[in-house]
Parts: structure tokens; C-alpha cells; sequence
């Protein structure tokens, strides 16, 4: 991206934060209002705005080179991004659903569902160290040049095989086409085209004698059909044509423009109904009707990943300059200008020596090093001369009395700390009394928002401190080293103060014994009070039962056992859904919605979970459990998920666990251990109820499913931290047959829902798009309604085996019958497959309400408004 648009989209993003700014100062005077719908579009108008600020702010902060600006910006999108997440949640609050529909503002604003997605992969991955990526990358990063020449070597060897069938296949097709040429009519069509001569020449490798001299012979025929060249063709066609009359002359120019004339609109006819035919195409790919044949380039992925890295080496070598700069320049202070600074700092403390004499005949106690020396002064932090005279006559307090004033000052602090305490206890009641009867106070959630604090100090900060300079002009990403400067000299006046301060001090005893021998009284050095070293908190430190191993033997040996498996690249465009867009228009009389989510929703909540995942400071769950009917796409998500994220795929499932059923707790020890180091990283457990089992099948007692159940909490999620880019992904098709535990070992639970119109057609168009170049036009729509309750695998695996490479060959001359993708459901498996039962998704809806925190908050509001209506009657 060009300097002068990141630019131009900084000066704009700017103006938009301050807009944002003023907006949350005129809500943060808003009395709670009482209608829960205003409390509602406020917020949501928010979370809109908020959306479209992350969304910038990410990508200036990606293509941000300077390294001053871009920790500006850093803050910038990280506390936009926390504000965005807390929104939400708010929201979901008011919605008591996972699900949130803010149709409104989204018309208001001319957005769509889409533009609220916030996925920015692979620009804010969380970056491995070196020499952990290195083992992931199979040891490529450090390879010397003949190694690396080795792997390449390896790796074209498939090529190389694909490139030899391809060569065989186009030699076999040039030898048809000649055969063909020759029965269809040698003598008169074709003509053999020799080429120049050629020399022949004996060939043979250097260090190898021929033992029989052979000739290598390139030779080549082009077969040409004989044709008339147009050229001269009108003179060659008078001198045939015999000498005619005027009035046949005639004759034949007015059939000729009547023909002409055919020709003519014929060809206009045939051109306008292709341009309209253009447009209608066009306007249907714009209305999602209909979507042109998409090539995705297998490189795609790598392209993009590289050019994120080769703006990172940027990044990364402007960091390295920038600090080599502050080392450059400190040094240079240090040499240049440290004996002026501590004479200035020396002349500077006698000057208030001598002050302090002047007027009170007497010397300041001298500040403490726990005090942070004479910065006191320059602070002006010390007593006056008049506050100094009232001290001299008072006589210094014994210990009791200052322990009573030490007493006194810590019961004034507790007694502020006790009104402080009760104050926000009773607005916390206040806010409670409010959110029972639907009344949200948006002015306190505003006010006491972190993040929006951090917004605007920072945004303030940055223009006092750029207002003078012009930030267009630094293309070539300079540091600004004035600000250098005058940071390294602030450090360096504070370090030079201390050691000026020990040597002053010394000077300073020696005029107090002066002044005490003048004045006749008892000199008594001054105590002096240092700073005492903090104490380390002594970690409690954890048995580390591969201490001896190194990091690359424990991720061999979890590779080489099949338990970190290697994931295929995948993104979330390749899980096709589509949003509920009638949700919003299905309010009851409380606001809240009665439809549920489709799967498009469904997939943004798992994308915004993610988000914790990269290199900001975001919340996110530790654990997440996926449950849908088989083929809904639930392995699918984890396989995106992991891809997009780089992450290492740890799977924990009972096939893989089985094995260490005698040594458990190494192998808990090795995965987390792993994992820690390898992040981000994803561990993954399929089909999870099999770990809780009210009762073990007799097919499943092999494997012992539930292994792993009892260790999951204590081993897995309490060793995992806030900061750690580790989650734990499971998923489950009767999630029904586990005991209570299993609900508790996953802080998010999502169902996976059917798929809705919007979803199967789009499936539909999707697929069948990538395999057919054109259909009917009612083929993807007739399809998705009657297809419609199919899971998404289901009709994946549909299309793939009903337009195989056969049917596909045979498309030009038999069309595409809608029945055929109806028969493969009912006639190519063993037995016909039909669409989940309505039984099992109640099944499914039943389990979930009672896992999810939303469903059973808002039972027990509709349980507090069936009683108020039973008193009411």
C-alpha cells in the first residue's frame, strides 16, 4: 500500500476518533433512560462505529512503518478492539443471546452483516521465536545453502512426476490430432513443412566417453491447412468474372446491400442481446444470484503470509535502527555533555544551600535517596523557608507520638478507602435496581470503560506532541530524534542526580559542622535513608519432569506418536453460511428475539473468539465446544481455525490418548509443556461427550474414552493463562450422553444450527460454481429449497461425487438435471440419506439451553414476567 493513502487514511481516522470522542462526552451527561430500546440503539450505534474504527486502525497499524507513530497506533487499536469486545457484551446482555441483531444501525450506516466481521489474518498473527518456528518449519529457517538445495531437491519431486504425466499426456494428444489430420484428407488439406536445415551435433556428457557416437536429430513437421490468403482477392475476382450489362451490375449492387442490410441487423440484434445478456449477468453476480467460475490460486495464502513478513522484516529492521539510534545517542550525551550536566546540578544545589542560609540562617534537611534525592527541589516539593522556620522551634516528636501519627494518617486512608468502597457499592446497587426493570445506565458503562480512557489520553497526547510536525514529509519512516534526545537526557539527568547527590551530600555535612561550630552547638550527622531492593516473590517452582529434554525431542515425539498432526491450509471463506437477516423484524413485546441464529452467526461469534488468539491484549475464552449434527461442519471450523491462526494442532481425542493410559501425567506434562512453547497452538478433542459417558459402549471400553475426562480442568485449563494464545476446541454430536461435568470442562458452548435457505443456496452457488461454468437459472435456487434442511457435508460431498470428472467431460452435450443431485441421496449410498430429524435438533436445542448462560437468563426473565402476569390477573 502506497505511504500517501495510509497517510490520507490516518488524517481521516483521526477526525472519526475525535467525532467518537465528542459523542461518548455527550452520552457520558445522559441520565439512565428508562426505555430499554434507546439503551439498545445507543449501544449498538456504538458497537457499529467501533467496527469500522478497528477495522482502520488495523490496517494502518499494518502498514504503519515508523516506529514512534506505530506504538500510537498500537494502543489505538488494542483499546478500540477491548472497548468493541465489551460493547458486545453488553449487547448480549440486553439480547440475553449470544446472537446480536442490530439490523438498525447497520441500515443506517448502508452496512451489511459482513461488515461487522472483524478477522484480520494473517496480518496480526502471534509471532513464535525463531528457533521454536524453526522446528515447526522442519528446521528450514537455519539451513545452510546445501541443505537447503537437498530439501528443494525433495521437494520437486513430485513436481517433477506431475510434469513427466503431463508431458506424456500432451505428446499422446499431439500424435491423435496428427493421425486424425492425415485420415481426414492428406493430399489435399495438409502440407509437411520442413524447417532449416539443421547441423547435426555428437552431444555427450563431459566426464563420460561414448562408446558408439549417436546423432541427435531434431526434426519437426507442422501440418498446415491450405488456404486462400484474402489478399488482392476483389482484383482476382474481376479478372474472372465475365463483362455483365449496367442493368445486371445494378441488380447485383441492390441484392448486395439487401444483404448487407441482413448482415447488418442481424449482427446488431446478436450484439445487443450480448451486452444486455452482460448487464443481467452482471446485476445477478451483484444481487448474489449468480457468481462467474473463481480460480483460487494455491499460492494465494503463501503470497499474502509473505508479503505480511516481508513488511515485518521492514518493521523489524526499523525497530533494530531505532534502538541502535537511542544507544548512538546516549552515548553521545554521555561524552559531550556529563560534565556540565553535574556542574549544573552541583551549582544548582549550593544555590539552594545558600538560599535556604540566607534566609533562615540554617540548611534544609537534605532529601533522601528513598525520596528520590534533590529532584525534590527541582520539583519544588520542599519545604519553604517559612514552613522550615515553624519546624526549628518545635522539639522532634518521640517514637510514640510518631507511631500515633502514623496510626492517625493510615485511619484517615482506611476511612477514604471505606467511603470510596460504600459509594461504589451503592451505585452498584443502583445499577442493579436499574437492570432489573430494564433500565441500563449508558453514561456509567461509558465512563468506567478503561479502554475508552486510553482512547482519548492517547489521542491527546498525540496532538501536543505532533503538532509540529508534518508527518507527510517522513517517507522514508525516520525516527523523530529530538524526542530521542530529550528522553535520553531526562534519563541521564536523573542517574547523574543520584551520583551528584552522594557527592553534595558530603559538602553538605561538612557546612552543617561549620555552622554547628560557629553557632556553638552539637554537630549530629544526618541519618541517611535508602531505598531497600524489592524482594523477588519466590515462584513456587513446578517439577519440571522433562527438564532434561529438549524442545525439539518433545515436539518429535508428540508428532512421531500422531498426536500434533499436520493441518491443510484452509480460511474461513471455505465454511460458506449466511446471516439471519429476519431475525431483527421478529421482536416480542420485550425486545428480544424470537428466531434463532443461522449459521453465518454462528461463525462470526467463532471468529470474534479468536481474536484473543494474535498479538493484542483481548479476552478469550480457554475452551470452546462445538456440538451440531454429524457433517454440519464442526471439524471443518477447527481445521479453519488452526489454519488461520498458524497454530500447532494438538489432537487429544481418545483414539490418540489411549496409548499413555500408563504414563498420563508425562504425557499432560509434554502437551501443555508443547504447547506453551509452540504457541499459539489448538488442542483438539473430537466427538468430546466420549470423555464424560454415563455409560462406555462396549466398541468404545478398547480406547477407554474417558482417560482424559478427569485431568481436563486441572491439567489443561487451570495451567492455562489469560495471556497464553493456547485454547482448547472440542466437538460433539450427542453431547445428551455425558454427565454434568462435561459441561463445565468448556467456558463457550456453540450449536451449530441447520442450514437455512440462505446458507444452502449460497452452498450451492459456491460449489457448484468451481466445478460447472455455467447453469440454469433456476437450478441453484429450486435446489437450496428442496435441499434445504441437508447439512452443509451432506451437499459438499453431493456435488463433489455427482459432478465427477466423468459428468463434468459429459456437460457440453448433456446438461446438469437438477434430479440427478436428488437421486445421489436417494439411490448412490447403501442407504438413502435424509436430512436430521426435527426430534434430534430438539434434542440438540434442549441440552443447549441448559449449558448456555443467555438461554437460562432469559427463562428466568420469562419466568419473573409469567408471574407478574398470573398477580396481575
Amino acid at each position: 500500500m502506497s505511504f500517501d493513502l495510509n497517510h490520507k487514511l490516518w488524517v481521516s481516522t483521526r477526525k472519526d476518533i475525535g467525532q467518537l470522542i465528542k459523542k461518548q462526552n455527550r452520552l457520558k451527561k445522559l441520565e439512565p433512560p428508562e426505555q430499554k430500546a434507546i439503551s439498545f440503539k445507543i449501544f449498538s450505534e456504538l458497537y457499529v462505529l467501533y467496527v469500522e474504527l478497528v477495522n482502520k486502525l488495523s490496517f494502518i497499524y499494518h502498514n504503519t512503518f515508523q516506529v514512534q507513530k506505530r506504538a500510537v497506533v498500537r494502543v489505538l487499536v488494542e483499546s478500540a478492539t477491548q472497548q468493541l469486545m465489551r460493547l458486545k457484551e453488553e449487547l448480549k446482555g440486553m439480547e440475553l443471546s449470544e446472537y446480536v441483531y442490530i439490523d438498525k444501525a447497520l441500515v443506517a450506516r448502508k452496512l451489511t452483516p459482513r461488515d461487522l466481521i472483524i478477522w484480520r489474518s494473517p496480518q496480526f498473527l502471534y509471532r513464535r521465536p525463531l528457533d521454536a518456528q524453526n522446528i515447526v518449519a522442519d528446521n528450514k529457517l537455519y539451513m545452510n545453502n546445501v541443505e537447503k538445495e537437498e530439501k528443494a531437491a525433495q521437494d520437486w519431486v513430485k513436481v517433477t512426476e506431475a510434469v513427466t504425466l503431463i508431458q506424456a499426456h500432451e505428446r499422446a494428444r499431439r500424435a491423435r490430432v496428427y493421425m486424425s489430420n492425415i485420415k481426414f484428407d492428406k493430399n489435399k488439406f495438409l502440407k509437411v513443412m520442413q524447417r532449416k536445415k539443421i547441423n547435426y551435433k555428437f552431444t555427450f556428457k563431459p566426464d563420460q566417453a561414448m562408446s558408439i557416437p549417436v546423432k541427435r536429430t531434431i526434426f519437426s513437421a507442422d501440418f498446415l491447412k491450405d488456404f486462400e490468403s484474402c489478399e488482392n482477392l476483389r482484383a482476382k475476382m474481376e479478372i474472372l468474372e465475365p463483362s455483365i450489362d449496367d442493368d445486371e451490375v445494378e441488380r447485383q449492387n441492390k441484392r448486395r446491400d439487401a444483404a448487407a442490410r441482413k448482415i447488418q441487423s442481424r449482427w446488431r440484434g446478436y450484439r445487443t442481446r450480448k451486452i444486455v445478456k452482460i448487464r443481467r449477468r452482471f446485476k445477478e453476480e451483484l444481487y448474489g444470484m449468480k457468481k462467474l467460475r473463481k480460480l483460487n490460486r494455491p499460492d494465494r495464502a503463501a503470497n499474502s503470509v509473505l508479503e505480511m513478513y516481508k513488511k515485518e522484516m521492514l518493521k523489524k529492521k526499523l525497530d533494530e535502527e531505532y534502538v541502535q539510534l537511542i544507544t548512538d545517542e546516549r552515548t553521545r550525551i554521555l561524552q559531550m555533555r556529563t560534565p556540565w550536566m553535574m556542574e549544573d546540578i552541583s551549582d544548582h544545589i549550593r544555590h539552594w544551600f545558600q538560599d535556604f542560609y540566607d534566609k533562615t540562617g540554617n540548611f534544609h534537611p537534605y532529601p533522601d535517596p528513598v525520596k528520590t534525592g534533590t529532584i525534590l527541589v527541582v520539583i519544588d516539593e520542599t519545604m519553604t523557608p517559612l514552613e522550615f522556620q515553624e519546624t526549628l522551634g518545635k522539639k522532634p516528636m518521640t517514637k510514640a507520638e510518631r507511631q500515633k501519627l502514623a496510626e492517625k494518617k493510615k485511619a484517615e486512608k482506611q476511612k477514604l478507602k471505606d467511603k470510596i468502597r460504600k459509594q461504589k457499592m451503592k451505585d452498584a446497587k443502583r445499577r442493579k435496581k436499574l437492570k432489573d426493570a430494564g433500565i441500563i445506565d449508558v453514561a456509567y458503562e461509558i465512563t468506567s470503560s478503561k479502554a475508552i480512557a486510553n482512547i482519548e489520553e492517547t489521542m491527546k497526547q498525540f496532538s501536543l506532541d505532533w503538532r509540529n510536525i508534518d508527518e507527510y514529509l517522513n517517507k522514508n519512516h525516520d525516527p523523530i530524534k529530538d524526542w530521542i534526545t530529550e528522553e535520553e537526557l531526562a534519563k541521564i539527568h536523573q542517574e547523574l542526580r543520584g551520583l551528584v547527590d552522594e557527592y553534595m551530600r558530603v559538602e553538605y555535612e561538612l557546612l552543617r559542622e561549620a555552622l554547628a561550630k560557629d553557632t556553638k552547638t552539637k554537630y549530629k550527622a544526618q541519618k541517611v535513608r535508602k531505598a531497600k531492593p524489592k524482594k523477588e516473590k519466590k515462584k513456587k517452582k513446578v517439577k519440571d519432569m522433562t527438564a532434561d529434554r529438549t524442545l525439539d525431542s518433545l515436539y518429535q515425539e508428540l508428532k512421531d506418536e500422531g498426536i500434533i498432526e499436520d493441518v491443510s491450509h484452509k480460511d474461513f471463506d471455505e465454511f460458506i453460511t449466511d446471516f439471519n437477516f429476519v431475525a431483527d423484524d421478529t421482536r416480542d413485546e420485550d425486545g428480544l428475539t424470537t428466531l434463532g441464529p443461522a449459521k453465518g452467526d454462528v461463525k462470526m461469534i467463532i471468529q470474534e473468539s479468536m481474536l484473543g488468539m494474535g498479538e493484542f491484549d483481548i479476552e478469550k475464552p480457554k475452551s470452546i465446544l462445538l456440538i451440531g449434527p454429524l457433517n454440519s461442519g464442526k471439524r471443518l471450523i477447527c481445521n479453519i481455525i488452526a489454519s488461520e491462526l498458524d497454530a500447532v494442532f494438538i489432537n487429544l481425542s481418545p483414539e490418540k490418548v489411549f496409548k499413555f493410559a500408563d504414563r498420563m501425567k508425562y504425557f499432560l506434562h509434554v502437551v501443555m509443556k508443547v504447547a506453551k512453547a509452540f504457541q499459539p497452538a489448538i488442542l483438539y478433542i473430537e466427538e468430546a461427550h466420549r470423555l464424560f459417558l454415563k455409560k462406555v459402549p462396549p466398541e468404545l471400553k478398547e480406547i477407554n474414552p474417558g482417560l482424559l475426562g478427569p485431568s481436563i480442568s486441572k491439567a489443561i485449563l487451570k495451567n492455562i493463562k489469560k495471556s497464553d494464545k493456547i485454547v482448547l476446541l472440542g466437538t460433539s454430536n450427542m453431547p445428551w450422553s455425558a454427565k454434568g461435568k462435561f459441561k463445565k470442562a468448556f467456558q463457550k458452548v456453540l450449536l451449530i444450527p441447520k442450514c437455512d435457505y440462505g446458507t444452502s443456496f449460497l452452498l450451492w452457488l459456491e460449489l457448484m460454481t468451481e466445478n460447472v461454468e455455467d447453469m440454469e437459472e433456476y437450478a441453484y435456487s429450486a435446489l437450496a429449497r428442496v435441499l434445504q434442511a441437508y447439512n452443509s457435508g451432506e451437499i459438499a460431498q453431493n456435488i463433489s461425487q455427482t459432478l465427477d470428472v466423468s459428468r463434468r467431460m459429459r456437460l457440453r452435450n448433456e446438461a446438469i438435471d437438477p434430479n440427478e443431485f436428488l437421486e445421489y441421496f436417494l439411490s448412490k449410498n447403501e442407504e438413502p440419506t435424509f436430512p436430521p430429524d426435527q426430534k434430534l435438533m430438539e434434542k440438540f436445542d434442549k441440552w443447549f439451553g441448559k449449558s448456555n448462560k443467555f438461554l437460562k437468563l432469559r427463562r428466568k426473565f420469562m419466568a419473573k414476567k409469567m408471574a407478574k402476569d398470573k398477580k396481575k390477573k
